[in-house]
Formats: C-alpha cells, structure tokens, sequence
C-alpha cells in the first residue's frame, strides 16, 4: 500500500548501532538510528522474564499502528499481522499500584522493565503508549508498521528477546523498511527493506518508532519453537539532561 503524502519526515536508510552498555540520550528524535545491546540483562534476570511470558495468557492479535499514524483495532487492523499477542501495560496507566494488565495477567515485570529503561537510558515517559509481549510462531510473518505517528518525533520504541536460546538458522529477524509503504506482508517487501537486526535472546533494540518495521517469523527448522519479545513504546519523553530545552518547548 503506498502511502502519498503520508508524513513530512522520511527516512530511505538507517543507521545500525551496536552498543556495549546503556548510555543517556543525548537528543531527539532518534531519527535514522537503531541501537542494538547485546546481554543486556543478568542471566537469572533474563531467564525471569523468559518465564514471566511463559505463563502469561496469549492471544491472537493483530492490533499495531498503521502507517497513517492511527491505532488498528483487533476489528479493523493491518491486513495479515496475525501474531499472538500480551497486553500489560496500555496508555498512561504506569502507576506501581495496577497490578494487572489489560487481560488481567499480573504485569510486575512489565513494570520493572519499563522503570529500568528509563532510568538506564535517562529519560522519562511524559506520553506512554504501551507495554505487552509478541509471539510468533511458524508462518507468522508480522506486518510492515510504524509503532506512533509521523508527528511524534519524540518517541521511543524498545523491544526485548527473552527466549533462551535461539540457532540463527531459525530466522526471526526484525526488518526495517523506508516509509514509502505499510502494512505490507514481508514476503513481498524486499525492495523497501533498508536493514535488519537478527533475533537474538537477551538482545535489546532501542529505535524511532516512526521507521516502518516487521518481525520475521521463525524459519521451519523452528516449526514448534516461538519467537518471543516484549515491546515497550511511548509516543513522547523528556531527556534526563535536557530538562531547560524541553520545559520551554
């Protein structure tokens, strides 16, 4: 689907950064780069979360942001993202004493993941979207999307790997595509792509939500095996060390 007129920011490439530790964002937006850190939590903390989603209620969902900027429902969502889906943490409801998530699950470990990004990356929410986790199976390809609108330059979305172990024959890659069209299925997208981070347990993406992305299914070697990640967003935040610039804005 090609989107004429769909926002004043572009981006045709992008900028794949390997980081070896958090560090505080110097500025926004996030724009062209993506940011990759590897064993980012301590094995007992990874292998926590990995159970966390274990135990969590899934269910088949296909409810992401279109390339227009504007939620799809379950009802009316991108064509073909059929993926299984969690749901801890929605909108500004970030507060220590909810407990559960939008189906009920306990999300004390959403929660937790949500603070320490912040306070890792030295920022703050001041616009949160989401928290929730995805699984992919076999034949799930996800659906080229944006994660917030072309207007919300201050955004930030994050995704975690919590599986355990993961053979890169498996596939699983997050591709990233140009902003010339969404809600494509990633099978016929391969002229739009502009990079790729392979799945990877343990692994941490930080990027700008606005860049049209989609998440490959596991390969058929890893037919009875699933692709899990959490995805963390907010549509706007405040940098810890630019307190001056963003009161006056």
């Amino acid at each position: 689907m090609y989107l004429e007129g769909f926002n004043d920011w572009t981006t045709d490439s992008i900028n794949i950064h390997h980081i070896d530790e958090p560090f505080y964002i110097e500025d926004l937006p996030l724009a062209d780069n993506v940011y990759v850190l590897d064993n980012y939590l301590a094995p007992n903390l990874h292998r926590a979360l990995d159970d966390y989603l274990s135990h969590c209620s899934w269910q088949k969902t296909n409810e992401v942001k279109g390339g227009d900027g504007s939620w799809n429902t379950p009802r009316g969502g991108l064509p073909n993202h059929q993926l299984w889906g969690a749901s801890f943490i929605v909108g500004h409801d970030q507060r220590d004493g909810h407990y559960n998530g939008a189906d009920g699950y306990p999300n004390h470990m959403a929660r937790w993941l949500n603070r320490k990004l912040q306070t890792d990356f030295g920022f703050t929410w001041t616009k949160f979207q989401y928290a929730g986790a995805n699984s992919q199976t076999h034949g799930q390809n996800g659906t080229c999307h944006s994660d917030c609108a072309a207007w919300d330059e201050w955004n930030i979305s994050f995704l975690y790997y919590t599986n355990q172990f993961w053979n890169p024959n498996w596939g699983g890659k997050l591709r990233f595509y140009n902003n010339h069209v969404a809600g494509g299925i990633l099978e016929y997208m391969d002229e739009y792509e502009i990079g790729s981070v392979d799945f990877k347990p343990n692994r941490l993406l930080m990027f700008d939500g606005r860049i049209q992305h989609g998440a490959e299914a596991p390969s058929e070697k890893a037919k009875y095996i699933d692709r899990r990640s959490i995805v963390i967003r907010g549509d706007e935040c405040r940098l810890l060390n630019k307190e001056d610039r963003y009161a006056n804005h």
